[in-house]
């Protein structure tokens, strides 16, 4: 349950931009970057998220199976033949994740994404993951900051799971220190502050290097929360503590791994209202990997 933390320290930052600045809109590319450190402890985790993630999706199956063999389902289908090929076609597309998750349990770097791109509009943003299993287990994300509400969005299963800012997911994390160091950088032409983030998960300390700039007052740092929920909300107290702006680059070094995210591009174009909803069609499902 807790692979989904190594993606806690983008986005979890709980300053609100003035009124008089209008709102960001269009993207940010995020590019990502793993190296296995002990290849061990990473086929470890690998074999537990893809577990996980196979338990939700046998579940969907066995459930939509159910459905078409049922008798009474049966012949209310053979009125409405669009809804049993859409069931069908569902069906399909899960064993076929199914399948590729089985087959992505020979290589370890498979879980992990190769890309994120945020979209920014009203303060709200829409983050989608790009590459790996992971993608098909967290979903992507929305976050609406005028209910300060998360939606996590499965497009695979056709689900979504909705958590709000107060919500707290595991009680047994703490963070041990937040330090800001004197180390800068320039990532596109921003100048960013280096801190030291080191928590602790039951018994196991992590650390994480993160580079923070308040040279976008435009970019809603609100708008980035919704991935503070992977880590049982612990990294929402910790971003408070890093004066607010918004992180351009990431380094998080756990389960075996270095997972390394920078900011690539940051682009200014208008988008869809539509990219910050829900598919009519999707189904409600209760929080959890």
């Amino acid at each position: 349950m807790k692979y989904l933390y190594l993606f806690s320290f983008l986005f979890t930052i709980t300053s609100v931009v003035s009124a008089q600045t209008k709102p960001f809109e269009g993207t940010m590319t995020w590019i990502s970057t793993t190296e296995v450190i002990d290849s061990k402890e990473v086929e470890k985790y690998q074999k537990q998220i893809i577990r996980e993630d196979n338990a939700e999706i046998n579940e969907a199956i066995a459930e939509l199976e159910q459905q078409l063999n049922d008798p009474e389902m049966q012949y209310l289908l053979l009125e409405s033949p669009t809804v049993k090929s859409n069931m069908q076609k569902r069906l399909n597309d899960l064993k076929a994740t199914q399948a590729a998750n089985l087959e992505s349990e020979n290589n370890a770097k498979n879980i992990f994404p190769t890309s994120l791109v945020i979209y920014l509009k009203n303060n709200n943003s829409y983050t989608k993951i790009e590459g790996g299993s992971m993608a098909k287990m967290t979903g992507n994300m929305l976050y609406l900051d005028s209910t300060e509400t998360t939606y996590f969005i499965k497009d695979d299963i056709k689900t979504y799971a909705v958590l709000d800012d107060s919500t707290n997911l595991n009680r047994l994390d703490s963070i041990v220190s937040i330090t800001k160091t004197t180390d800068s950088l320039v990532i596109l032409k921003r100048p960013c502050v280096k801190y030291i983030l080191i928590t602790k998960e039951n018994s196991v300390v992590n650390t994480s290097y993160i580079w923070i700039t308040k040279s976008i007052p435009s970019i809603n740092d609100a708008s980035f929360r919704s991935m503070g929920f992977v880590d049982g909300n612990l990294h929402h107290e910790a971003f408070v503590q890093f004066e607010g702006g918004i992180p351009l680059k990431i380094v998080i070094f756990e389960k075996g791994f270095q997972l390394s995210m920078e900011v690539s591009d940051i682009s200014q174009v208008l988008l869809a209202d539509s990219i910050f909803t829900i598919p009519a069609k999707y189904k409600h499902a209760i929080w959890g990997y």
